[in-house]
C-alpha cells in the first residue's frame, strides 16, 4: 500500500456510497407512459475518509452532478445506499434529515446563478442560520461578518447585492453560505469552471485554507483534471453514469491505467516539454444514457475493446496489491488477459 493510501485508511470513513443509482424515467404517449430510463448514474461506489477530498472527474454529461445532488438529498435515488457517519442518508427523515442538511452543503457551479438577486449579502449567508436556527438574530449579523471575512470578502459588503460582486467574489459568497452551518462535508459542484483562469487558483486556495482551519471533507465535482490533482487525495473517474477507475490521486497521476483516464491524462496542458504526453483521441461520440451500450459503457470508443467487452460489464477490480488502485476493466485490470496499455 502507498503511503498516500495508507495514511487514507487510517482515517474515519465520513461519507460512504454503495451502489449508488439516479435513472429518470422517459414517457411518451397519451398516457405518458415509462418506456425506458435516462441513466444517469448507474451503480457508483466510493468513501471519503474524514478530513480528505475525493475528487470526481469526467466529460459533462457523465452524471457527476446528479451523483452529487443524490447524495444530498436534492434529488431522489432510484438503488444504492449513502450513509454519512453512520446514518442512513436516503431513508434520514424529520430530525435526522435535518441535521443532515445542517452537515451536508453545496457550492455550487454558476456563482451568477446560485445566488438571489432580490436578497443582500447578509440576508444570503444568514438565511440559512435563521431556517436552522443556529444563531439568534441579534448573532447573525456578527456570523455573517466573521465569515465574509474568512473568505476573503469585507464586512463592508453585507449590504451589497449579488450584481454588484465580480464573478470571483460570488463564489466567495457562495462558500460563505456553504459554511454558515459549519457543515462537515462540502460538496464542491465545479466550483471554478465558471471563472477567469486568473481567479480559479485563488478559490481553489481558499478551500483548502477552508478545509484545514475547519477541517472539512469534500466531494470535489470537476472536468478539469489540473484541477483535480491540486485538490485531491482520491480521484474517480467517472463515464457514463459508472466509475472505471478510482485510486489515491498521486497513484492515479502517476499510473493511469484504464483507456478513458489515459485519454483525459492526455489531454491536460503541461508547460515542461517532458511532461507532455501524447494525445490520444477518443473516436466516436458519447453514447446516451438512455440507451448506453451493451457491456463495458467505453467499448465503443475504446481502442483496446474485443468482443467480450461488448457483451459483459466490468466490475471495479482491485489491481496489485501494493495500492489501493480499482479498474473496471477486461483489457487492463487483473488477470490473464491484461495487456500492455
Amino acid at each position: 500500500m502507498t503511503e498516500d493510501m495508507a495514511e487514507i485508511s487510517e482515517n474515519h470513513h465520513l461519507l460512504e456510497v454503495e451502489g449508488l443509482k439516479s435513472w429518470y424515467p422517459t414517457k411518451k404517449g397519451l398516457l405518458r407512459r415509462t418506456v425506458g430510463h435516462v441513466r444517469a448514474v448507474d451503480g457508483i461506489s466510493f468513501s471519503i475518509p474524514h478530513g480528505k477530498t475525493l475528487g470526481l472527474v469526467g466529460e459533462s454529461g457523465c452524471g457527476k452532478t446528479t451523483a452529487a445532488r443524490t447524495i444530498a438529498r436534492l434529488i431522489p435515488a432510484t438503488e444504492g445506499r449513502v450513509t454519512f457517519d453512520g446514518t442512513d442518508v436516503l431513508a434520514a427523515e424529520g430530525e435526522k434529515l435535518r441535521k443532515l442538511r445542517r452537515d451536508i452543503s453545496i457550492v455550487f457551479q454558476d456563482p451568477y446563478g446560485s445566488l438571489n438577486p432580490r436578497m443582500t449579502v447578509g440576508d444570503i449567508v444568514g438565511e440559512p442560520m435563521l431556517i436552522h436556527k443556529t444563531a439568534g438574530r441579534h448573532d447573525v449579523a456578527d456570523r455573517v461578518t466573521e465569515l465574509l471575512g474568512r473568505v476573503g470578502l469585507s464586512p463592508d459588503h453585507i449590504n451589497r447585492y449579488p450584481h454588484e460582486f465580480s464573478g470571483g467574489q460570488r463564489q466567495r459568497i457562495g462558500i460563505a453560505r456553504a459554511l454558515a452551518l459549519s457543515p462537515r462535508l462540502v460538496i464542491c459542484d465545479e466550483p471554478v469552471s465558471a471563472l477567469d483562469v486568473s481567479i480559479q487558483s485563488q478559490i481553489l486556495n481558499l478551500l483548502c485554507d477552508m478545509q484545514d482551519e475547519f477541517g472539512l471533507t469534500y466531494l470535489f465535482i470537476a472536468h478539469d483534471l489540473a484541477v483535480v490533482e491540486f485538490v485531491s487525495d482520491i480521484v474517480a473517474v467517472m463515464y457514463l453514469g459508472r466509475i472505471v477507475e478510482r485510486a489515491a490521486a498521486s497513484e492515479l497521476y502517476r499510473n493511469a491505467v484504464h483507456p478513458y483516464t489515459k485519454a483525459l491524462m492526455s489531454a491536460v496542458p503541461e508547460v515542461a516539454p517532458e511532461k507532455r504526453r501524447q494525445r490520444q483521441s477518443l473516436g466516436g461520440e458519447i453514447p446516451s444514457p438512455a440507451s448506453p451500450p451493451s457491456g463495458c459503457a467505453f467499448h465503443p470508443r475504446c481502442p483496446l475493446a474485443d468482443g467480450r467487452c461488448a457483451e459483459l460489464a466490468p466490475e471495479l477490480t482491485q489491481i496489485g496489491t501494493e495500492s489501493e488502485h480499482f479498474v473496471a476493466c477486461w483489457k487492463c485490470g487483473p488477470g490473464p488477459e491484461k495487456v500492455s496499455t
